[in-house]
Order: structure tokens, then sequence, then C-alpha cells
């Protein structure tokens, strides 16, 4: 929809059941042109996206069956990283994390979790970091306040350097490309857009525009035969880059 706002062309589905293998997303369609291949890309970390959940039920196990009568919030740092508790290979794992819980647990009820306690269950899931067990009025047991996104730190590289690097060396973004290039050889085109959705989080959330600042940020060294990139993070504004002109920025909604 973006796209036929912003462009004025309409989009057609173009990878369709039936429709053979290796085509692109979106084709569009503008009046006096040849048609445009569109990819369409979630910069999502599947690793994240898997340990997120699996986080969520360890501690769920934390309060068992019978949660601690006291609130206490756990938070999840940077390099936060769930083990794997379950299955013959975790044997060993899940046992040194069954005995961190039952610790934590019973401290927890004497109304304080010390260092020794918080330090074993940090060696079976590095991360884990507990305040202080407390009293408070609708809160009881052991409850995920918070959790660092485990975004890539930026380590003072520009925006544009970053973006630069992602698209050119990652697999998954060379395998769209590799795609969108094949389809424009075959459509006659003489354009090709690739749209980013940018995920906020995990190894690739350091590359959501928050900013059209950032796009003046460093040297931006697009992928051959790309025309057009789009850069959409659900931030309220979507960034375009047009290889003839360069950056812009589209406010959404």
């Amino acid at each position: 929809m973006n796209l036929w706002f912003l462009t004025g062309s309409l989009p057609f589905r173009r990878d369709v059941k039936g429709a053979g293998d290796g085509l692109v997303d979106l084709v569009l369609r503008p009046v006096d042109a040849p048609p445009e291949p569109v990819e369409i890309l979630a910069t999502i970390d599947w690793d994240y996206q898997a340990a997120v959940p699996r986080a969520v039920a360890l501690i769920a196990e934390l309060n068992g069956h019978e949660p601690v009568e006291c609130y206490v919030p756990v938070h999840l740092k940077r390099g936060w990283e769930p083990p794997r508790t379950k299955g013959r290979k975790a044997r060993g794992t899940g046992d040194k994390w069954r005995e961190a819980v039952e610790r934590v647990r019973e401290e927890a009820r004497a109304g304080e979790i010390s260092g020794d306690a918080a330090a074993a269950i940090g060696s079976v899931f590095p991360g884990i970091e507990f305040g202080a067990p407390r009293a408070e009025a609708g809160k009881s047991g052991f409850i995920l306040t918070s959790w660092n996104a485990a975004t890539t730190d930026s380590a003072n590289v520009p925006y544009l350097e970053r973006l630069s690097a992602y698209l050119a060396s990652e697999e998954r973004p060379v395998h769209h490309l590799e795609k969108l290039h094949r389809e424009a050889i075959a459509l006659g085109a003489r354009r090709q857009h690739l749209y980013l959705l940018v995920a906020a989080a995990g190894r690739w959330g350091n590359l959501l525009p928050t900013s059209p600042s950032w796009f003046t940020d460093g040297d931006f060294v697009p992928p051959e035969g790309l025309t057009d990139l789009w850069l959409d993070g659900g931030t309220g504004y979507i960034m375009r880059w047009r290889r003839e002109s360069g950056w812009i920025y589209h406010e959404a909604g």
C-alpha cells in the first residue's frame, strides 16, 4: 500500500502459488514505463525470535506452582542467553538450572537473593538479573520487567556504513538482491526496488531508522543494479534512496 501511494504505480503480486520459483514478491506497473520488480525483506533475527519465548518460559519456572508472595523484578541485560534445559543433551544443564532455581526461590521467600545465588543461576542463564524482593500491591512472584533488545553494538560505525555492510555481506539480503536482479532482466525493468521492513530488536536492530539525520552519517555503497531502497521501521516515516537523487523521507500515516 505504501508503494502505491508513494510511487503512484499499482503493485501486483508476482510470487503466487503455481507461478514458478524464484519470483519477486511484487511488480509495480507504471503507466508509461516497463514493470518494476519489488522484493520485500524483513530484517528479523530468527535466533532472537526463538530466544524470547524460551526466556519467558524459563522465568515462569522460577515461580513454579506456588509463586513467592513478594514481587521480584527480573531483567535480562545485554548478552542474555537462555539455556536449553530439556532433552537428553541438555540433562546436565537442566539439573543445574533446577538447583539454581530452587535456591533463588527459597532466598526470595526469605526476603533477599544473595550474590552467590544470583551468580549460580547466572552461570546457567547468562544475563539474567534480579531486583530486590519487595511487597507491592497487585504483584507477586518473579516477573520479567525488561530485556535488552540484543542489537549489535554499533561500535561508532556510521549508520550508512552499517546498512551497506548488511546489504553486501549478510546471506538473506544478498539472496534477495540476486533474485531481484534476475527478475529485472526477465522483465526488462529499468528500476528495481528492495523494501526493507526493519526490526527494532535482534542482531540488526541497530538498522532501525529512528532519525533522518542518520542518513547523512557515513557513505552509502548501494548494491549493484539496485535503483530504489526503502526502509520502513514503523517509526512514523519511511526512508527512500534513489540511485539518481539519494535519500529522502516520507511521513507515514
